[in-house]
């Protein structure tokens, strides 16, 4: 099975879930991480709740384990810094870090200001 990448992307928060969806033409997927068991899903835009808090982003980092428990690391700014046989090659420049907590509330970091 071939991995398919996504240009645009939107990440839909609730308390009890974050959804990274697809943005591009003709796509339909929608990742669905559960913030209390921590499963992730892949299912389509239909599922996205009308009340979720809605912003851009352009990928995901990964996730993290820390002492207050598991955050959520997204790309929330790119650079292009060139190109290699016709692909554009991205610099992730500021990122969010969000929490697994049953909360709507974001933990902003920017990277580039750490020491």
């Amino acid at each position: 099975m071939a991995a398919t990448t996504y240009e645009r992307l939107k990440l839909h928060i609730t308390p009890e879930k974050f959804y990274v969806e697809a943005c591009d033409d003709g796509a339909d997927d929608v990742l669905i991480i559960d913030r209390v068991s921590t499963e992730v899903t892949l299912s389509v835009k239909k599922d996205i709740p009308p009340s979720a808090v809605t912003r851009p982003i352009f990928g995901i980092l990964g996730t993290i384990h820390l002492v207050a428990g598991n955050y959520l690391i997204v790309i929330t700014k790119k650079k292009k810094i060139g190109e290699f046989f016709n692909h554009v090659i991205w610099k992730a420049i500021d990122f969010d870090v969000l929490s697994y907590k049953k909360t709507i509330t974001t933990f902003l970091m920017d990277l580039d200001k750490i020491p």
